[in-house]
């Protein structure tokens, strides 16, 4: 990849978490992973029956199947002044996100999520 000279003006970007970034120029490879386990419940109070480990599910433990497609693409750029931007305004970037000013080769971004919620059982009153 040809190496381009990059001006941005000005960004505003609130938040950038869990395995994201914010890239200003060119990347060859950008390969962010995150896992999380979240959980939603009814009431207020916490114990170890509410302790969960990412060992515990096979979703974290599945290898990764990237689709590989070799598309015939013919392409040709030609930058004369470079990646010029005047202004970007951005809530958040997340969960290996990426929030590129510039190019990019090659991106792998994979999220796994298991979700839960625990409810109060009817017969507790709740």
């Amino acid at each position: 990849m040809r190496n381009r000279m990059v001006q941005l003006s000005q960004s505003e970007i609130n938040t950038i978490a869990f395995s994201s970034i914010c890239n200003i120029g060119d990347s060859v490879h950008f390969n962010p992973k995150f896992k999380a386990i979240a959980v939603q419940r009814e009431g207020n109070s916490w114990n170890e029956n509410y302790d969960f480990h990412f060992s515990e599910y096979s979703l974290f433990q599945r290898q990764t199947h990237w689709v590989h497609l070799d598309l015939p693409v013919e392409m040709n750029s030609n930058h004369h002044n470079g990646i010029q931007v005047n202004s970007v305004s951005i809530s958040d970037v997340s969960q290996s996100s990426l929030f590129q000013v510039g190019g990019l080769n090659k991106i792998n971004a994979e999220t796994r999520l298991k979700h839960f919620r625990i409810l109060l059982d009817d017969s507790v009153g709740g």
